[in-house]
Parts: C-alpha cells; sequence; structure tokens
C-alpha cells in the first residue's frame, strides 16, 4: 500500500479532538505520516499518541492576530513552503496527500498534483452555517470559506462525514470520486479521564441544563436562552450553564436569572465534569452538516435534547439515543424540555451508550480511511 500524508493545519475549536481521535486509529506500521500545525497549547503533541511521533512533524504557529492577518494576506504559498512539502513528500514516498481540516489550498493541490500526487481534501461544510460577529471576524469568515469552495471545486477527491452531505455532492460533483467516513469520537484520552471542575461551578448547588461549544450564531443558542428565561416551570428548578467560547449572538436580559455564562476556552480536562453534573445537555442548532458533540454526551451517558436538523435526526431518530425538537421552534423547544427534564432518561442514556460502542470504534474508522486512501491510490492519474 503506498504512503499517505495527512496535514491538520488547525486545533480550533473542536477541530484538535476531530483530528486527534482519527489520528490515533492508526497504528506505527500503518503506511501513514502525519503534519501538525500546533499552537502555543501543543494540543497534538500531547494529545497524538506516541507510538506515532517518530511518523509526525509538529510545527509551533503563535495564534495571534498578525498571523492570523498574514494568512489572509498570502492567498498563494511560497515556493519555499511548495517545495518544502513536495521534498517532505519525496524523502518519504508520499502517493497521496490528506487534507484533514478542509479541502486544502488550491495552489498547493495543484503544485502537487503536478509533481505525481493525488490530493483527498475534507469537506466538513458544504454550505457556510449562518455566522454573526465582529465585522473583521466576517471578513475571515467570507475569505476562507471563498477559498475552500475553490479548493472543493477544484478537487479530484474528496471526503465527508456527513451521509446527507455526501449524497448532495454527487449531485453537485459527478465528475469527481468522493468518499464518506464515520464521524470520530471527541473524547480524547485527555477528555476521557478529566476530573477539573470549572471554577464557575464550584459554588453550584442547583441541578443544571448545559450548552457546551463555541458559541455560534447557527446553533442556536438564542433559542435555548429565550426557552429556559421565559419557563419559570423549568427556571425555578434548573439552572443554565452556557459553556464556550465566543460572541454571544444575543442581548441579555436585565433580569436574567440562573443563568450562568463560562464564555472561554473550556479546558479538556473541564469537560467531564460538566457533562457528568448536567441533567441534560442541549444541542439546539438551526443547521448542522455534521458535529462531534454527540459523541461527548454519549460517552458520558448525558440525556440529549437536540434540534431536528438533518444530522441529528439521522442519528437520534433511528437509535432512540436522545430526544428532538423542531428546529427554530422555541415553543417546542420547551415542551421537549420540560419533558427530558420530568421523565426516567435510562432507556435514552442505555442507547447513547450503545450508539457509541457501535459507531465511534476507533478501529472502524482505521479500517474506512486506509481503503479509502487504497482506492485513491488504484485510480488513474
Amino acid at each position: 500500500m503506498a504512503n499517505t500524508l495527512i496535514i491538520a493545519t488547525t486545533s480550533y475549536a473542536g477541530m484538535g479532538p476531530y483530528v486527534a481521535s482519527i489520528v490515533n486509529a492508526f497504528r506505527k506500521d500503518d503506511p501513514v505520516y502525519f503534519i501538525f500545525h500546533d499552537y502555543e497549547d501543543d494540543f497534538y503533541r500531547k494529545n497524538v499518541k506516541a507510538e506515532l511521533h517518530d511518523k509526525s512533524s509538529f510545527h509551533k504557529q503563535a495564534d495571534s492576530h498578525w498571523n492570523k492577518l498574514l494568512d489572509l494576506l498570502h492567498t498563494k504559498p511560497s515556493q519555499k513552503q511548495l517545495d518544502s512539502l513536495l521534498n517532505y513528500c519525496k524523502k518519504n514516498d508520499i502517493a497521496i496527500v490528506h487534507w484533514i481540516n478542509s479541502p486544502g489550498n488550491k495552489y498547493t493541490n495543484q503544485y502537487l498534483e503536478e509533481h505525481g500526487i493525488k490530493v483527498l481534501g475534507t469537506v466538513h461544510d458544504l454550505h457556510p452555517h449562518e455566522a454573526k460577529c465582529a465585522p473583521h471576524r466576517m471578513l475571515r469568515f467570507h475569505i476562507l470559506n471563498k477559498r475552500n469552495k475553490e479548493a472543493m471545486v477544484r478537487a479530484r477527491y474528496l471526503v465527508t462525514n456527513s451521509r446527507t452531505q455526501y449524497k448532495e455532492m454527487q449531485s453537485l460533483f459527478p465528475d469527481k470520486r468522493l468518499f464518506f467516513h464515520d464521524f470520530p469520537s471527541l473524547v480524547t484520552p485527555i477528555v476521557a479521564k478529566g476530573g477539573v471542575v470549572p471554577k464557575e461551578l464550584q459554588s453550584q448547588r442547583r441541578p443544571y441544563i448545559l450548552f457546551f461549544g463555541r458559541i455560534e450564531e447557527y446553533k442556536g443558542i438564542a433559542l435555548l436562552y429565550k426557552a429556559f428565561t421565559e419557563s419559570p416551570e423549568i427556571s425555578d428548578k434548573y439552572d443554565l450553564v452556557i459553556a464556550g467560547s465566543g460572541q454571544i449572538p444575543f442581548e441579555r436580559k436585565s433580569n436574567e436569572q440562573h443563568v450562568t455564562f463560562i464564555n472561554r476556552y473550556i479546558l479538556d480536562e473541564e469537560v467531564r465534569y460538566l457533562y457528568e453534573h448536567a441533567a441534560c445537555v442541549v444541542y439546539p442548532y438551526i443547521s448542522a452538516t455534521q458535529s462531534g458533540v454527540l459523541s461527548i454526551a454519549y460517552y458520558f451517558g448525558t440525556p440529549v435534547l437536540a434540534s431536528d436538523v438533518n444530522f441529528f435526526r439521522s442519528i437520534i431518530a433511528p437509535s432512540g439515543a436522545g430526544r428532538l425538537f423542531k428546529k427554530s421552534n422555541v415553543e417546542d423547544l420547551r415542551e421537549q424540555l420540560k419533558y427530558i427534564l420530568s421523565h426516567d432518561n435510562s432507556e435514552i442514556i442505555s442507547k447513547e451508550k450503545d450508539y457509541y460502542k457501535r459507531y465511534y470504534e476507533t478501529a472502524a474508522i482505521r479500517k474506512e480511511l486506509l481503503n479509502i486512501y487504497e482506492n485513491i491510490n488504484k485510480a488513474s492519474k
């Protein structure tokens, strides 16, 4: 089997656990090499299993405004960067480069292909999510989405973790080779063993409803906030904990009670406490093509209430591993939340844990990806 190089360009938000889970599925004798771009926290160096370090290259880059600006200004990599990557590929006899965070860069992909190396790009979001943030962040959001689309359109080989997205891509790109593999668990060893209590919850006494994840408009946090703050039958007994960094996309009420915002980066060591002590976790997304948040709740056995967007519905409806409410419908969110808080959820929890064992098994992802690489290697130039 030919050698493949997996390149991770970021560990931002959920990308770090996503990549680490996939990478750690491989064995040291598999024909796969890795390049990781780390930030100051050394996420990949800490979370990629030690036996793979000999086949890994870690490049540290500051997660600074200056570096982000340079990234936006330099659309095309320098010749030095292109040659460095090509030399690495030649040295390690790489036949396929797999961009695991995106479809890659169209200029880099073209350069690699001109030198006989096949390129596989990962499509996380075929269509950009709803976004509402500061003007400079919106500009960056649009530029990066434009680049991803250009690389996607030009690509010959693409892979996604969303079955719904995969079917749409088959219609949009009939001339491309398209692949699917299951979404990995976001539960890294550090998350699984974590025992740190968030300082904001150290005096928490009431049971709480949890939202966990980076705060983005498309995740529907405003709906959950409205449903909770306008339902005294819920807020009289429970608190709402919203844990994650990002700009809050709505105005908070002046008379707000029993709501805790942990509006910062959540340490991996804090995740276990958040989930194990929650009465339930709510994912009120307005849109979602794929997400790893279910894997965390399923691993820790936290009852899930999610909107009926395609991704959540495709998992929860047939498996019974959670409960659904109508997307963007505050009233239905309120009613389903009241239901899940007032009923025995032992059956839901059992189905969640069963689903985790069956579908988040890393051995399955390893096999899927090795088969994908083999199919690409056998494809004609």
